[in-house]
């Protein structure tokens, strides 16, 4: 009888450590499918056309630099665009990326990268309500870099 009762309660426990492992490897796999970013259309951007604004109340006059380096892109398309939202910011946007695919636009995004004090990469949500993040001061280094190479 005592053995019996020893075997009852190993196949008690091992059937129990059994099921918490299928559930914890089902809601792994479910969330392995949700794409966390927050603009997910940027996955697929493979061009940047960037403007140049000298007086963002002037947009007619702007210098713009085309951008196909695939891991500059992914900076700015898959990793800054991720960071910490920006509440409030002291600057306007300086610059516009209109983030293509395929020869088609895919979003457009507004970045602050003049000012050593105000770093943002923004973009309009659907509702027209603008997000702003944090953008790291290396990227914005890049944009300024860029921006000495492009043309009117």
């Amino acid at each position: 009888m005592r053995y019996l009762s020893l075997l009852m309660l190993i196949v008690i426990i091992a059937s129990c450590g059994e099921g918490n492992h299928v559930k914890e490897t089902a809601v792994t796999d479910d969330m392995a499918q949700v794409d966390m970013h927050r603009l997910p259309e940027l996955r697929t951007v493979d061009s940047i056309d960037m403007h140049f604004f000298a007086d963002i109340n002037d947009l007619k006059v702007y210098k713009r630099y085309g951008l196909n380096d695939s891991a500059i892109i992914h900076l700015f398309t898959l990793t800054e665009i991720n960071n910490a939202f920006v509440d409030k910011t002291s600057c306007e946007y300086d610059t516009k990326f209109f983030c293509f695919s395929k020869g088609q636009i895919v979003k457009t995004l507004y970045v602050a990268a003049q000012q050593d004090s105000c770093h943002f990469i923004g973009f309009i949500k659907s509702g027209g309500i603008a997000v702003k993040a944090q953008l790291s001061d290396s990227a914005a280094a890049i944009v300024n870099g860029f921006r000495t190479k492009s043309t009117k």
